[in-house]
Protein backbone atom coordinates (compact mmCIF):
# COMPACT_ATOMS: atom_id res chain seq x y z
CA UNK A 1 0.00 0.00 0.00
CA UNK A 2 2.07 2.05 1.40
CA UNK A 3 4.93 1.86 -2.25
CA UNK A 4 1.26 2.85 -4.66
CA UNK A 5 0.88 6.00 -2.39
CA UNK A 6 4.67 6.64 -3.08
CA UNK A 7 4.52 5.96 -6.94
CA UNK A 8 1.21 8.43 -6.64
CA UNK A 9 2.73 10.85 -5.31
CA UNK A 10 5.81 10.55 -8.13
CA UNK A 11 3.81 10.54 -10.91
CA UNK A 12 2.12 13.89 -9.70
CA UNK A 13 5.36 15.50 -9.10
CA UNK A 14 6.39 14.45 -12.56
CA UNK A 15 3.63 15.91 -14.34
CA UNK A 16 3.92 19.18 -12.09
CA UNK A 17 7.75 19.35 -13.14
CA UNK A 18 6.80 18.68 -16.94
CA UNK A 19 4.61 21.51 -17.12
CA UNK A 20 6.67 23.66 -15.26
CA UNK A 21 9.54 23.02 -17.90
CA UNK A 22 6.92 22.99 -20.62
CA UNK A 23 5.74 26.77 -19.41
CA UNK A 24 9.60 28.11 -18.49
CA UNK A 25 10.83 27.28 -22.39
CA UNK A 26 11.46 30.08 -24.63
CA UNK A 27 10.46 30.33 -28.04
CA UNK A 28 13.21 30.47 -30.76
CA UNK A 29 12.91 32.47 -34.20
CA UNK A 30 15.58 31.29 -36.80
CA UNK A 31 17.94 34.37 -38.03
CA UNK A 32 18.76 34.00 -41.65
CA UNK A 33 22.80 34.68 -42.11
CA UNK A 34 22.45 35.36 -45.54
CA UNK A 35 24.32 35.39 -47.63
CA UNK A 36 26.35 32.25 -45.52
CA UNK A 37 23.38 29.23 -45.72
CA UNK A 38 22.78 29.28 -42.56
CA UNK A 39 19.78 30.35 -39.71
CA UNK A 40 20.58 30.30 -36.74
CA UNK A 41 18.08 30.02 -33.59
CA UNK A 42 18.11 32.39 -30.81
CA UNK A 43 15.05 33.07 -28.02
CA UNK A 44 12.46 35.02 -29.89
CA UNK A 45 12.08 38.08 -27.36
CA UNK A 46 16.14 38.74 -28.27
CA UNK A 47 15.63 37.95 -32.22
CA UNK A 48 13.78 41.62 -33.04
CA UNK A 49 17.30 42.65 -30.74
CA UNK A 50 19.52 41.00 -33.36
CA UNK A 51 20.87 42.86 -37.02
CA UNK A 52 22.15 40.60 -39.54
CA UNK A 53 25.00 42.35 -41.60
CA UNK A 54 26.63 41.30 -44.44
CA UNK A 55 30.73 42.36 -44.64
CA UNK A 56 30.83 41.97 -48.49
CA UNK A 57 34.07 41.59 -50.04
CA UNK A 58 34.23 45.44 -50.71
CA UNK A 59 34.22 45.97 -46.51
CA UNK A 60 37.03 48.76 -45.12
CA UNK A 61 38.25 46.64 -42.40
CA UNK A 62 41.43 44.81 -42.87
CA UNK A 63 40.77 42.40 -40.62
CA UNK A 64 38.07 41.01 -43.35
CA UNK A 65 39.91 41.66 -46.52
CA UNK A 66 42.35 38.94 -45.04
CA UNK A 67 39.90 36.89 -44.13
CA UNK A 68 38.29 36.80 -48.06
CA UNK A 69 42.19 36.72 -48.93
CA UNK A 70 42.58 33.57 -46.76
CA UNK A 71 39.00 31.90 -48.37
CA UNK A 72 35.78 32.96 -46.76
CA UNK A 73 32.93 32.95 -49.12
CA UNK A 74 30.55 34.67 -46.93
CA UNK A 75 31.53 36.55 -43.90
CA UNK A 76 28.44 38.48 -41.50
CA UNK A 77 28.45 40.77 -38.76
CA UNK A 78 25.64 40.43 -35.80
CA UNK A 79 24.96 43.28 -33.72
CA UNK A 80 23.21 43.55 -30.72
CA UNK A 81 20.77 46.31 -29.80
CA UNK A 82 20.63 47.10 -25.72
CA UNK A 83 17.41 48.22 -24.30
CA UNK A 84 18.86 51.92 -23.81
CA UNK A 85 22.10 52.91 -25.65
CA UNK A 86 23.92 52.28 -29.07
CA UNK A 87 24.36 48.97 -31.09
CA UNK A 88 27.18 46.80 -30.06
CA UNK A 89 28.88 44.37 -31.70
CA UNK A 90 27.84 40.70 -30.78
CA UNK A 91 29.39 37.93 -33.17
CA UNK A 92 30.30 37.26 -36.70
CA UNK A 93 29.68 34.18 -38.55
CA UNK A 94 32.37 32.84 -41.50
CA UNK A 95 31.59 30.85 -44.30
CA UNK A 96 34.28 28.80 -46.23
CA UNK A 97 36.15 26.09 -47.98
CA UNK A 98 36.79 23.69 -45.09
CA UNK A 99 40.16 23.55 -46.78
CA UNK A 100 40.76 27.23 -46.51
CA UNK A 101 39.50 27.36 -42.90
CA UNK A 102 41.46 24.30 -41.85
CA UNK A 103 44.98 26.43 -43.26
CA UNK A 104 43.92 29.04 -41.04
CA UNK A 105 43.84 27.51 -37.87
CA UNK A 106 47.10 27.19 -36.03
CA UNK A 107 46.88 24.64 -32.81
CA UNK A 108 48.93 26.77 -30.46
CA UNK A 109 47.16 29.97 -31.63
CA UNK A 110 43.42 31.12 -30.69
CA UNK A 111 41.21 30.49 -34.81
CA UNK A 112 41.15 34.22 -36.62
CA UNK A 113 38.15 33.51 -37.75
CA UNK A 114 36.21 31.80 -34.65
CA UNK A 115 35.32 27.44 -33.86
CA UNK A 116 34.23 25.61 -36.59
CA UNK A 117 31.34 24.33 -35.81
CA UNK A 118 29.97 22.95 -38.64
CA UNK A 119 31.67 20.98 -41.94
CA UNK A 120 29.15 19.71 -44.30
CA UNK A 121 29.78 19.19 -48.45
CA UNK A 122 33.39 20.64 -48.53
CA UNK A 123 32.12 23.93 -46.78
CA UNK A 124 31.98 25.03 -42.99
CA UNK A 125 30.55 27.88 -40.57
CA UNK A 126 32.57 29.09 -37.85
CA UNK A 127 31.54 31.69 -35.72
CA UNK A 128 33.24 34.02 -33.11
CA UNK A 129 31.86 36.35 -30.26
CA UNK A 130 32.72 38.06 -26.91
CA UNK A 131 34.62 37.02 -24.27
CA UNK A 132 32.69 38.70 -21.68
CA UNK A 133 29.75 41.10 -21.62
CA UNK A 134 30.02 44.72 -21.44
CA UNK A 135 26.28 44.50 -19.62
CA UNK A 136 25.59 43.96 -16.05
CA UNK A 137 25.05 40.73 -15.89
CA UNK A 138 21.79 41.22 -13.96
CA UNK A 139 20.49 43.76 -16.11
CA UNK A 140 17.95 42.54 -18.81
CA UNK A 141 20.77 43.15 -22.04
CA UNK A 142 23.16 41.35 -19.66
CA UNK A 143 20.72 38.38 -19.56
CA UNK A 144 20.01 38.84 -22.72
CA UNK A 145 23.71 38.29 -24.19
CA UNK A 146 24.48 35.31 -21.65
CA UNK A 147 21.28 33.67 -23.50
CA UNK A 148 22.89 34.13 -26.91
CA UNK A 149 26.54 33.46 -25.70
CA UNK A 150 24.84 30.06 -24.18
CA UNK A 151 23.72 29.47 -28.24
CA UNK A 152 26.92 30.83 -30.09
CA UNK A 153 28.76 27.75 -29.81
CA UNK A 154 26.20 24.98 -30.10
CA UNK A 155 25.57 23.70 -33.53
CA UNK A 156 22.48 22.40 -32.84
CA UNK A 157 21.89 26.48 -33.23
CA UNK A 158 22.03 26.59 -36.65
CA UNK A 159 21.00 24.87 -39.85
CA UNK A 160 21.68 24.34 -43.29
CA UNK A 161 19.44 27.01 -45.73
CA UNK A 162 19.10 25.74 -49.78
Amino acid sequence: MRTRRILQVVTVLLSVAAIAIGISRTSHTWINLAPIPYEMSVPSDIAKRITVEDQAIGADFEFMKQAYKDGAISIVSLTYQPVVGEKTSFMAAYYFDEFDLDKTMNPDQVPPYGFKLIAEGGKALSVSGPQDSIFDPTSVDGKNISALYEILYDKNSYRFVR
